[in-house]
C-alpha cells in the first residue's frame, strides 16, 4: 500500500509563498532546515548552529540552543478568532476590549502578525549584530542578548540586571551577588568560527 503524501500546515505553504516574493528583502538569507506536522525551523545561513526557528501556527519564535534550550531572542503569539466578517488575531487589544481589525484571510493575518515583524526583527535587529552574548548561573537562570558593537559591550546587561531584582516568594532575592557565579560566551555572529570568547565571571 502506498503511503498517502501528506501536505504540510496552512501556515508553513503561506509562509513558503511569501518567503519566495519576499526573500530579497531579507538582510540575512535563510532557509527551511526541517518541516513536520507540528511546525517548520528555519535556519540563518553562515551563522551560528545555535540559533533557529520555530514557525507553527501558534506563532514563530527564535531559539538559542546552547548546550540545551537556553533562551528565545524572539517569541510572536498568534491566536486567530473566525468570525462572520474574516478573521481576527486573539491576543491584539485597544482601549475598548479586543481589536477590531479584520483580515480577509488567515494568510492576511500571519503576514501582518508574524512573517513582517520577524523581517523587520531580522533586518533591524540581528543583521546589526555583531555578537550574541550568553549567560547563565549555576542555579539554571539563562538569558541571551544582541550585540551590536564593542560600545555596548560596556553597558549593563539587562539580563543581570533584571536577575538582581528577582525576589522570591519569602521576600529572599533570588540573586545572590556573593556566591552566583555568572557564566557568559561571546559568539560572533556572521562567522563559522563562532566562539570567540569564553570567561567564567563574578558580577
Amino acid at each position: 500500500m502506498n503511503k498517502q503524501h501528506l501536505r504540510h500546515p496552512r501556515i508553513q505553504r503561506a509562509y513558503v509563498r511569501w518567503f519566495k516574493r519576499n526573500n530579497r528583502r531579507f538582510a540575512v538569507p535563510i532557509r527551511v532546515s526541517k518541516a513536520t506536522s507540528k511546525g517548520m525551523e528555519l535556519r540563518f545561513i553562515n551563522y551560528p548552529e545555535c540559533l533557529s526557528v520555530w514557525l507553527s501556527r501558534d506563532g514563530l519564535s527564535v531559539h538559542v540552543n546552547w548546550q540545551e534550550h537556553w533562551d528565545m531572542l524572539l517569541d510572536i503569539d498568534v491566536g486567530i478568532k473566525t468570525t462572520h466578517d474574516g478573521y481576527q488575531c486573539l491576543f491584539c487589544f485597544h482601549e475598548g476590549g479586543m481589536t477590531s481589525v479584520l483580515f480577509s484571510s488567515k494568510e492576511a493575518l500571519w503576514q501582518d502578525h508574524i512573517f513582517e515583524p520577524f523581517l523587520e526583527w531580522v533586518n533591524e535587529k540581528l543583521e546589526p549584530a555583531k555578537w550574541l552574548e550568553i549567560s547563565g548561573t549555576a542555579g539554571g537562570s539563562t538569558w541571551t542578548r544582541l550585540i551590536k558593537d564593542e560600545a555596548a559591550l560596556e553597558k549593563p546587561d539587562p539580563g543581570l540586571i533584571l536577575m538582581k531584582g528577582l525576589v522570591r516568594i519569602d521576600g529572599t532575592q533570588a540573586f545572590d551577588e556573593d556566591t552566583d557565579v555568572v557564566s557568559k560566551w561571546l559568539v560572533e555572529l556572521k562567522s563559522e568560527a563562532s566562539l570567540i570568547d569564553e570567561c567564567f565571571q563574578k558580577q
